[in-house]
């Protein structure tokens, strides 16, 4: 139908349609031609629709070859309505720039960051691009630190805030420098938070460490019986005894209790780190304290001595030591006695140095004798005692008893003063 229209009808028409459309607008075609200088379009109008290559927005080194094939669908913005030549002017650079700046502002007033490339190196900063723009970075927003020369950051691509977008004049300001800062923000910070759950992660572990040892020590207090045998290891010498480790928990075993003999000084018996065998002589779980000993039960000579002699038994001694009141002396290994001055003599003695010495062996009777409580007297004046003379035979039963006993103690009385 349209064949029976006249030229003025098509005229009017084509007209009409171009009526439609303005420069500025956005106008989408298909491709009909790729030239290397421009891209032609079959539009929805009459006139055909042209890209200038320099309006593609081509990366450096493409060709519109590279990009464009014919029936591809192409949209821009419309720059030029030429009705001499029939063609309508398109720029699909300038619709990537209306969207891409719509994005910059987006992220200038978000503050959100984009991905830039830095393509060109100033004194005082650097060119970057973003899609279709090209902006600027100052050299005091390139990085947290001093930057002396920009050339080293050239070719990079650098994550950034938008500072400042105004189009009007053209000027685009973005800054790497605070991205980093925050990079450099977060990664102290989570190292803060990896030092701080490591930290609370080790203090975790040593108190589950000690609860573990806490509870092994009162598991191994719980099982400690008095009078048992177990083996330890001395762990510190003091001059009261020696702390001994039975396997996570320690006892003391008081000098007293290295030996059945008398000890000097602790170190002469037990040395750190020596094993030895302990004897528990007493646990207190409330205070967790341990009294150990190195002293068998079975070899306490108080107990083997007490199979051998009793009240009156002669013994040989050792004198160990002098006092005023008498003298200590041994009468075997771990027996300690007591001589006391009176005991030393029928005479009366003012030193007890008059009769013994240290280092002295004398034969003294047992006058006292407790071995439960190691508890020994000794006498030498016992021993040379006269007996006392029996007067048994004088004393019969009868109304001369009381004169035959006289008689007796008159002869003796008698006798004694012609001495």
């Amino acid at each position: 139908m349209e064949n029976n229209l006249t030229m003025q009808e098509l005229l009017d028409m084509q007209e009409q349609e171009l009526s439609k459309i303005n420069v500025g607008d956005e106008i989408t075609g298909k491709v009909t031609q790729v030239n290397n200088d421009n891209l032609v379009l079959k539009l929805d109008v009459d006139f055909d629709g042209v890209i200038p290559e320099g309006e593609l927005n081509l990366d450096k080194g493409q060709s519109i070859a590279d990009v464009y094939k014919i029936d591809d669908e192409v949209t821009g913005i419309i720059t030029n309505i030429s009705y001499k030549d029939a063609t309508i002017k398109i720029s699909r650079l300038k619709l990537e720039q209306q969207n891409d700046i719509k994005e910059l502002i987006d992220a200038l007033e978000q503050h959100t960051k984009i991905t830039v490339h830095s393509f060109k190196a100033l004194e005082r900063g650097l060119y970057v691009s973003y899609k279709s723009y090209t902006m600027f970075m100052p050299i005091s927003q390139i990085d947290t630190k001093f930057v002396k020369d920009t050339n080293e950051y050239v070719g990079l691509d650098m994550e950034c805030y938008v500072k400042e977008v105004n189009p009007r004049k053209n000027r685009i300001i973005v800054s790497h420098r605070e991205v980093a800062q925050e990079e450099l923000d977060a990664e102290r910070k989570e190292k803060r938070e990896q030092r701080k759950a490591e930290r609370e992660a080790e203090r975790a572990r040593i108190k589950a460490k000690r609860e573990q040892k806490k509870a092994e020590r009162e598991e191994l207090l719980n099982s400690l019986v008095p009078g048992e045998k177990r083996t330890g290891k001395v762990t510190n010498i003091m001059p009261y005894g020696a702390f001994i480790d039975l396997g996570g928990i320690e006892g003391l075993a008081h000098i007293n209790n290295l030996s059945w003999t008398r000890v000097e000084s602790v170190d002469s018996v037990l040395s750190e780190g020596q094993e030895v065998e302990v004897f528990i002589q007493s646990v207190d779980s409330e205070a967790q304290r341990i009294a150990l000993s190195l002293k068998n039960p079975d070899e306490d000579p108080w107990k083997l001595i007490a199979e051998e002699v009793q009240m009156g038994s002669v013994v040989e001694a050792k004198v160990l030591r002098i006092i005023d009141k008498g003298a200590f002396v041994e009468v075997k290994d771990g027996v300690e006695a007591y001589l006391p001055i009176g005991e030393l003599s029928e005479k009366r003695i003012n030193k007890v140095e008059d009769v013994v010495n240290i280092g002295d062996t004398v034969k003294a009777a047992i006058i006292k004798f407790n071995p439960e409580n190691k508890r020994m007297m000794l006498s030498i004046r016992e021993l040379t005692r006269e007996p006392e003379e029996d007067l048994s035979q004088y004393m019969s039963v009868g109304d001369d008893t009381i004169g035959n006993i006289g008689e007796v103690l008159k002869e003796k009385t008698t006798s004694l003063d012609e001495e």
